[in-house]
């Protein structure tokens, strides 16, 4: 057979090309197997040395290999629990970027250890990546945890473009208040308005600033080419926005305390409806709102230290909710006890921050079987506070009350409120 000069450059370039593509294969791998593997060294430091070597072999891993390597990423971080590997997995997960990678790497915001939790939230602040944008966007819309979908809010906020401001006017209407309160908290930070909640505001706010923009430009002016998102300077003021209610009274101050009843003398169902109550009031409250909550019968539970108030942030507002539902039946009830220590914590929170006001929140059915609430006590205690900087709020789960609580709440310019089972 003859070989023409044509043919035999051909079969050249095929080898060539053939040969090249060996190689780069060979470079690469297993690139899925390896990652699943480096779950698996015994040493953690090889473990995150490993994750971290991946990212700089995925070259040319199109995006079916780069999904297999986030589904092996995914798995293996079910059983890691150190931080370093966590957040090596992290990075090798935003270096992937496809949406599977990027959809996976938005979870993290929920990740156990704070120092992946800090670089998810550096990352989305350092520049406006699009697609891990849209990764955020869909899981603050379509994600079936309320934790993950609040967090989300969070991260938008840390980014600050102005092109988040639609998906947050979006989640105003997601079912959870926690998500609500997450996401009228950003557009306030953002804009510097204090709609909170208030849809319909927004969307008057954001038309008028759409016209005053468009009166601005010249018709000359408009460009066709897509606008790159802009960084916005965010108001850095308290939060006014945001103001939920317990039974109708409004949660006003940037330091609240709840004492609330859990004993055996409330029915098991009302007992849940005023749990959830609380629940309600607990995350409509700002970030920069501080709060501890006292449960009681016979014993004390706190959420926090004893004299400990933390923000009310994403994660500590769930920490809250898991905390409530693990609660224990109730037993027999001391009202004045309770009552006594929490206005010690009134005063202790009050102390922690000479420049704001803080109020008290007590929740109970007035039925006392451990013993008689002590006036003299209570009077004792309410001395040594401030008056003129805290309130307290009686909130009576029933109708039979405690008239000595009351009075304090009268006597400090607080509200009382009958409230029955609902």
């Amino acid at each position: 057979m003859t070989i023409t000069a044509g043919n035999s450059r051909a079969s050249w370039l095929g080898r060539a090309s053939a040969a090249l593509l060996l190689l780069a294969a060979a470079t690469r791998g297993d690139l899925a197997g390896d990652a699943a593997r480096a779950f698996r060294r015994p040493e953690p430091l090889l473990r995150a040395e490993t994750l971290d070597a991946l990212r700089m072999r995925l070259g040319a891993a199109d995006r079916l290999e780069r999904n297999k390597v986030a589904a092996a990423v995914e798995k293996g971080l079910r059983k890691e629990g150190l931080a370093e590997v966590r957040l090596a997995a992290a990075r090798l997960l935003f270096a992937l970027h496809t949406g599977r990678a990027l959809d996976r790497l938005v979870v993290t915001a929920l990740d156990p250890r704070e120092e992946v939790r800090a670089w998810l939230r550096e990352r989305v602040a350092a520049q406006a990546d699009a697609q891990l944008q849209e990764a955020i966007v869909r899981a603050l819309r379509d994600d079936a945890s309320w934790r993950l979908r609040a967090s989300m809010a969070d991260l938008l906020l840390a980014g600050a473009w102005d092109t988040a401001r639609a998906p947050l006017l979006g989640a105003l209407s997601d079912p959870h208040p926690a998500v609500v309160a997450r996401a009228a908290e950003a557009l306030e930070r953002m804009t510097g308005q204090p709609f909170g909640p208030d849809r319909a505001r927004w969307e008057a706010f954001f038309k008028r600033e759409a016209e005053k923009k468009a009166a601005r430009t010249r018709p000359g002016e408009r460009r066709t080419v897509a606008r790159l998102p802009q960084k916005l300077k965010l108001f850095t003021g308290p939060v006014r926005g945001l103001q939920p209610t317990l039974y109708t009274i409004p949660v006003r101050e940037k330091r609240v305390i709840f004492v609330v009843d859990m004993s055996s003398s409330m029915r098991r169902v009302a007992r849940s409806s005023h749990f959830k109550e609380l629940k309600q009031a607990l995350f409509g409250l700002a970030s920069d709102v501080s709060f501890n909550l006292l449960f009681f019968d016979q014993r004390l539970f706190f959420f926090a230290k004893a004299k400990s108030l933390v923000p009310a942030t994403t994660a500590n507002k769930a920490a809250a909710e898991r905390w409530i539902d693990d609660l224990p039946a109730g037993e027999r009830t001391d009202v004045g006890r309770s009552a006594v220590t929490g206005l010690a914590m009134l005063r202790e929170a009050l102390q922690a921050s000479p420049s704001v006001r803080a109020e008290l929140f007590i929740l109970t059915d007035g039925v006392e079987t451990a013993k008689t609430t002590s006036l003299r006590a209570l009077q004792a205690q309410y001395a040594k506070l401030p008056v003129n900087r805290c309130r307290i709020h009686l909130v009576a789960l029933g109708r039979r009350g405690t008239p000595a609580l009351r009075g304090l709440a009268e006597a400090s310019g607080g509200r009382y409120v009958e409230a029955l089972s609902r």
